[in-house]
Protein backbone atom coordinates (compact mmCIF):
# COMPACT_ATOMS: atom_id res chain seq x y z
CA UNK A 1 0.00 0.00 0.00
CA UNK A 2 1.28 3.46 -0.92
CA UNK A 3 1.72 6.04 1.83
CA UNK A 4 -0.79 8.87 1.75
CA UNK A 5 0.94 12.07 2.86
CA UNK A 6 1.48 15.56 1.50
CA UNK A 7 -0.45 17.76 -0.90
CA UNK A 8 -3.26 16.09 -2.84
CA UNK A 9 -5.17 18.57 -5.03
CA UNK A 10 -8.91 17.93 -5.12
CA UNK A 11 -9.09 18.13 -8.90
CA UNK A 12 -11.72 19.99 -10.85
CA UNK A 13 -13.38 18.22 -13.76
CA UNK A 14 -12.88 20.43 -16.84
CA UNK A 15 -15.96 20.72 -19.05
CA UNK A 16 -16.53 22.17 -22.53
CA UNK A 17 -19.32 24.58 -23.47
CA UNK A 18 -21.66 21.63 -24.02
CA UNK A 19 -21.02 20.60 -20.39
CA UNK A 20 -19.27 17.41 -21.46
CA UNK A 21 -15.92 16.31 -20.07
CA UNK A 22 -13.04 18.23 -21.64
CA UNK A 23 -10.67 15.29 -21.93
CA UNK A 24 -7.76 17.37 -23.21
CA UNK A 25 -8.19 19.81 -20.33
CA UNK A 26 -8.32 16.97 -17.81
CA UNK A 27 -5.11 15.42 -19.13
CA UNK A 28 -3.48 18.86 -19.01
CA UNK A 29 -4.59 19.28 -15.39
CA UNK A 30 -3.00 15.97 -14.38
CA UNK A 31 0.32 16.84 -16.01
CA UNK A 32 0.28 20.42 -14.69
CA UNK A 33 -0.26 19.32 -11.10
CA UNK A 34 2.29 16.51 -11.18
CA UNK A 35 4.75 18.88 -12.85
CA UNK A 36 4.38 21.15 -9.83
CA UNK A 37 5.46 18.37 -7.44
CA UNK A 38 2.15 17.50 -5.78
CA UNK A 39 2.31 14.27 -3.81
CA UNK A 40 -0.90 12.74 -5.15
CA UNK A 41 -4.19 13.46 -6.90
CA UNK A 42 -7.82 13.19 -5.85
CA UNK A 43 -10.37 12.86 -8.65
CA UNK A 44 -14.16 13.07 -8.32
CA UNK A 45 -14.29 14.90 -5.02
CA UNK A 46 -16.70 17.75 -4.34
CA UNK A 47 -14.72 20.17 -6.51
CA UNK A 48 -14.82 17.49 -9.21
CA UNK A 49 -18.64 17.83 -9.20
CA UNK A 50 -19.15 14.11 -8.57
CA UNK A 51 -22.87 14.41 -7.61
CA UNK A 52 -23.69 15.77 -11.07
CA UNK A 53 -21.67 13.49 -13.33
CA UNK A 54 -23.25 10.40 -14.85
CA UNK A 55 -21.80 7.02 -14.01
CA UNK A 56 -20.26 6.80 -17.50
CA UNK A 57 -18.68 10.24 -17.05
CA UNK A 58 -17.22 9.24 -13.70
CA UNK A 59 -15.71 6.15 -15.29
CA UNK A 60 -14.20 8.26 -18.04
CA UNK A 61 -12.65 10.63 -15.49
CA UNK A 62 -11.12 7.63 -13.70
CA UNK A 63 -9.74 6.26 -16.97
CA UNK A 64 -8.12 9.58 -17.89
CA UNK A 65 -6.71 10.58 -14.50
CA UNK A 66 -5.29 7.16 -13.61
CA UNK A 67 -3.97 6.62 -17.13
CA UNK A 68 -2.41 10.07 -17.45
CA UNK A 69 -0.83 9.89 -14.00
CA UNK A 70 0.67 6.56 -15.07
CA UNK A 71 1.95 5.73 -11.58
CA UNK A 72 3.87 8.98 -11.13
CA UNK A 73 1.87 9.83 -7.99
CA UNK A 74 -0.88 8.01 -6.09
CA UNK A 75 -4.39 8.60 -7.39
CA UNK A 76 -7.31 8.56 -4.96
CA UNK A 77 -10.76 8.37 -6.52
CA UNK A 78 -13.92 9.72 -4.94
CA UNK A 79 -16.54 7.00 -5.36
CA UNK A 80 -19.27 8.54 -3.22
CA UNK A 81 -22.89 7.94 -4.16
CA UNK A 82 -26.30 7.81 -2.50
CA UNK A 83 -26.38 4.02 -2.25
CA UNK A 84 -23.86 1.45 -1.05
CA UNK A 85 -24.23 -0.71 -4.17
CA UNK A 86 -23.31 2.09 -6.55
CA UNK A 87 -20.31 3.04 -4.40
CA UNK A 88 -19.11 -0.56 -4.62
CA UNK A 89 -19.68 -0.64 -8.38
CA UNK A 90 -17.63 2.50 -9.00
CA UNK A 91 -14.99 1.49 -6.43
CA UNK A 92 -14.45 -1.82 -8.20
CA UNK A 93 -14.09 0.05 -11.47
CA UNK A 94 -11.49 2.37 -9.93
CA UNK A 95 -9.54 -0.59 -8.56
CA UNK A 96 -9.61 -2.37 -11.92
CA UNK A 97 -8.27 0.76 -13.62
CA UNK A 98 -5.36 1.05 -11.18
CA UNK A 99 -6.47 3.62 -8.60
CA UNK A 100 -4.42 3.65 -5.39
CA UNK A 101 -7.23 4.47 -3.00
CA UNK A 102 -10.81 5.61 -2.50
CA UNK A 103 -12.32 8.65 -0.79
CA UNK A 104 -15.93 8.20 0.27
CA UNK A 105 -18.43 10.47 1.97
CA UNK A 106 -22.13 10.01 2.63
CA UNK A 107 -24.52 12.08 0.49
CA UNK A 108 -27.57 11.81 2.72
CA UNK A 109 -31.27 11.59 1.88
CA UNK A 110 -32.72 9.57 4.75
CA UNK A 111 -31.27 10.05 8.24
CA UNK A 112 -28.63 7.46 9.14
CA UNK A 113 -27.49 6.17 12.50
CA UNK A 114 -23.86 5.53 13.39
CA UNK A 115 -24.52 1.82 12.85
CA UNK A 116 -25.84 2.54 9.35
CA UNK A 117 -22.70 4.53 8.54
CA UNK A 118 -20.48 1.77 9.92
CA UNK A 119 -22.30 -0.89 7.90
CA UNK A 120 -21.95 1.23 4.74
CA UNK A 121 -18.16 1.50 5.00
CA UNK A 122 -17.75 -2.08 6.16
CA UNK A 123 -19.67 -3.38 3.14
CA UNK A 124 -17.48 -1.35 0.79
CA UNK A 125 -14.31 -2.55 2.49
CA UNK A 126 -15.39 -6.18 2.19
CA UNK A 127 -16.26 -5.75 -1.49
CA UNK A 128 -13.22 -3.78 -2.67
CA UNK A 129 -9.68 -4.31 -1.41
CA UNK A 130 -8.37 -0.75 -1.68
CA UNK A 131 -7.39 1.79 0.99
CA UNK A 132 -10.33 4.02 1.95
CA UNK A 133 -10.24 7.60 3.19
CA UNK A 134 -13.35 8.70 5.05
CA UNK A 135 -14.65 12.12 4.03
CA UNK A 136 -16.26 14.22 6.74
CA UNK A 137 -18.18 17.02 5.00
CA UNK A 138 -21.22 17.90 7.14
CA UNK A 139 -21.88 21.21 5.34
CA UNK A 140 -22.96 19.22 2.26
CA UNK A 141 -23.91 15.81 3.65
CA UNK A 142 -25.76 17.05 6.75
CA UNK A 143 -24.13 14.27 8.73
CA UNK A 144 -21.15 15.02 10.93
CA UNK A 145 -18.95 12.12 11.92
CA UNK A 146 -18.14 12.34 15.61
CA UNK A 147 -14.61 11.50 16.76
CA UNK A 148 -16.09 8.42 18.43
CA UNK A 149 -17.61 7.24 15.15
CA UNK A 150 -14.38 7.97 13.27
CA UNK A 151 -12.47 5.92 15.85
CA UNK A 152 -14.87 3.02 15.32
CA UNK A 153 -14.67 3.30 11.54
CA UNK A 154 -10.86 3.35 11.66
CA UNK A 155 -10.87 -0.31 12.67
CA UNK A 156 -12.58 -1.40 9.47
CA UNK A 157 -10.02 -3.36 7.47
CA UNK A 158 -9.32 -0.97 4.57
CA UNK A 159 -10.06 2.36 6.25
CA UNK A 160 -6.71 4.17 6.48
CA UNK A 161 -7.56 7.81 7.09
CA UNK A 162 -9.90 10.75 6.70
CA UNK A 163 -10.32 14.04 4.93
CA UNK A 164 -11.60 16.29 7.72
CA UNK A 165 -13.13 19.59 6.62
CA UNK A 166 -13.69 20.88 10.15
CA UNK A 167 -11.48 23.12 12.28
CA UNK A 168 -8.00 22.33 13.59
CA UNK A 169 -9.50 21.39 16.94
CA UNK A 170 -11.48 18.52 15.45
CA UNK A 171 -8.47 17.26 13.50
CA UNK A 172 -6.51 17.32 16.75
CA UNK A 173 -9.23 15.37 18.53
CA UNK A 174 -9.18 12.73 15.79
CA UNK A 175 -5.40 12.47 15.98
CA UNK A 176 -5.53 11.94 19.76
CA UNK A 177 -8.27 9.32 19.76
CA UNK A 178 -7.78 5.59 19.85
CA UNK A 179 -7.54 4.33 16.29
CA UNK A 180 -5.91 1.78 14.07
CA UNK A 181 -2.52 2.82 12.70
CA UNK A 182 -1.58 4.06 10.20
CA UNK A 183 -4.46 6.52 10.06
CA UNK A 184 -3.83 9.54 7.86
CA UNK A 185 -5.64 12.74 8.85
CA UNK A 186 -5.85 15.22 5.98
CA UNK A 187 -7.33 18.67 6.33
CA UNK A 188 -9.70 19.80 3.61
CA UNK A 189 -8.63 23.42 4.06
CA UNK A 190 -5.27 24.68 2.74
CA UNK A 191 -5.51 27.78 4.93
CA UNK A 192 -4.95 25.66 8.07
CA UNK A 193 -2.46 23.19 6.56
CA UNK A 194 0.46 24.32 8.71
CA UNK A 195 -1.52 24.08 11.94
CA UNK A 196 -2.68 20.56 11.04
CA UNK A 197 0.87 19.50 10.17
CA UNK A 198 2.07 20.80 13.54
CA UNK A 199 -0.31 18.46 15.38
CA UNK A 200 0.67 15.43 13.31
CA UNK A 201 -1.66 15.63 10.31
CA UNK A 202 -0.76 13.98 7.02
CA UNK A 203 -1.38 16.85 4.63
CA UNK A 204 -4.18 18.48 2.66
CA UNK A 205 -6.83 17.45 0.13
CA UNK A 206 -8.22 20.70 -1.25
CA UNK A 207 -8.91 22.50 -4.57
CA UNK A 208 -6.62 25.45 -3.71
CA UNK A 209 -3.53 23.50 -4.93
CA UNK A 210 -5.16 23.48 -8.38
CA UNK A 211 -4.60 27.24 -8.39
CA UNK A 212 -1.25 27.54 -6.58
CA UNK A 213 0.25 24.04 -6.37
CA UNK A 214 3.83 25.16 -5.77
CA UNK A 215 2.86 27.42 -2.88
CA UNK A 216 0.92 24.68 -1.11
CA UNK A 217 3.64 22.10 -1.75
CA UNK A 218 6.19 24.58 -0.40
CA UNK A 219 4.22 24.96 2.85
CA UNK A 220 4.40 21.20 3.32
CA UNK A 221 8.04 20.87 2.29
CA UNK A 222 9.14 23.85 4.39
CA UNK A 223 7.48 22.35 7.45
CA UNK A 224 9.13 18.99 6.83
CA UNK A 225 12.49 20.78 6.50
CA UNK A 226 11.78 22.51 9.85
CA UNK A 227 11.54 25.89 8.13
CA UNK A 228 8.38 26.80 10.02
CA UNK A 229 8.75 30.55 9.56
CA UNK A 230 8.86 30.16 5.79
CA UNK A 231 5.88 27.78 5.90
CA UNK A 232 3.95 30.35 7.93
CA UNK A 233 4.77 33.13 5.45
CA UNK A 234 3.61 30.99 2.54
CA UNK A 235 0.37 30.10 4.28
CA UNK A 236 -0.30 33.76 5.07
CA UNK A 237 0.25 34.57 1.40
CA UNK A 238 -2.49 32.21 0.19
CA UNK A 239 -5.11 33.85 2.44
CA UNK A 240 -5.70 36.11 -0.58
CA UNK A 241 -7.62 33.19 -2.10
CA UNK A 242 -10.21 32.93 0.68
CA UNK A 243 -12.71 34.91 -1.42
CA UNK A 244 -12.36 32.42 -4.27
CA UNK A 245 -13.35 29.36 -2.26
CA UNK A 246 -16.07 31.36 -0.47
CA UNK A 247 -18.01 31.82 -3.71
CA UNK A 248 -21.26 29.79 -3.90
CA UNK A 249 -19.98 27.32 -6.52
CA UNK A 250 -16.40 26.61 -5.51
CA UNK A 251 -15.57 24.42 -8.51
CA UNK A 252 -16.47 27.13 -11.05
CA UNK A 253 -14.43 29.68 -9.07
CA UNK A 254 -11.38 27.40 -9.04
CA UNK A 255 -11.75 26.72 -12.76
CA UNK A 256 -12.06 30.45 -13.45
CA UNK A 257 -8.93 31.13 -11.40
CA UNK A 258 -7.06 28.53 -13.44
CA UNK A 259 -8.37 30.10 -16.67
CA UNK A 260 -7.25 33.58 -15.60
CA UNK A 261 -3.81 32.18 -14.82
CA UNK A 262 -3.54 31.02 -18.43
CA UNK A 263 -4.46 27.35 -18.16
CA UNK A 264 -6.72 25.80 -20.83
CA UNK A 265 -9.57 25.26 -18.36
CA UNK A 266 -13.07 26.74 -18.75
CA UNK A 267 -15.29 27.62 -15.76
CA UNK A 268 -18.32 25.64 -16.96
CA UNK A 269 -20.05 23.48 -14.33
CA UNK A 270 -22.68 20.74 -14.48
CA UNK A 271 -26.36 21.56 -14.16
CA UNK A 272 -28.19 22.27 -11.92
CA UNK A 273 -25.19 24.28 -10.62
CA UNK A 274 -25.30 27.92 -11.82
CA UNK A 275 -22.60 29.12 -14.18
CA UNK A 276 -20.17 31.72 -12.84
CA UNK A 277 -21.27 35.35 -13.19
CA UNK A 278 -19.22 38.31 -14.39
CA UNK A 279 -19.29 39.74 -10.86
CA UNK A 280 -17.89 36.49 -9.49
CA UNK A 281 -15.18 36.48 -12.16
CA UNK A 282 -14.19 39.93 -10.92
CA UNK A 283 -13.89 38.58 -7.36
CA UNK A 284 -11.60 35.83 -8.63
CA UNK A 285 -9.54 38.37 -10.57
CA UNK A 286 -9.13 40.62 -7.54
CA UNK A 287 -8.05 37.67 -5.38
CA UNK A 288 -5.42 36.66 -7.91
CA UNK A 289 -4.19 40.24 -8.10
CA UNK A 290 -3.99 40.43 -4.30
CA UNK A 291 -2.00 37.21 -4.40
CA UNK A 292 0.38 38.75 -6.94
CA UNK A 293 -0.37 36.00 -9.45
CA UNK A 294 -1.69 38.30 -12.17
CA UNK A 295 -1.51 41.98 -13.04
CA UNK A 296 -4.36 43.96 -14.55
CA UNK A 297 -6.98 42.09 -16.53
CA UNK A 298 -7.10 38.25 -16.34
Amino acid sequence: MRKFEGVYPAMVTPLNKNLKIDEKGLRYEVDYLIGNRVHGLVALGSSGEFPYLTLDEKKRVIDIVVGQANGRVPVIVGTSSMGTEEVILLSRYAKDRGADGLMINLPIYYPLTDDDVFNHYQAISKAVDLPILLYDLPYFTHLEMSPELISRLSYIKNVVGIKETGPVEKAEEILKMKKKEPFYVFTGVSFILLQVLKIGGAGVICPIPCIVPRDIVSIYESFKARQVKRASQLQEKIYALVSVVALPVQSSAVKEAMRQLGHPIHPYVKRPLPQITEAQKDIVRKSLMDLGAIKGEG
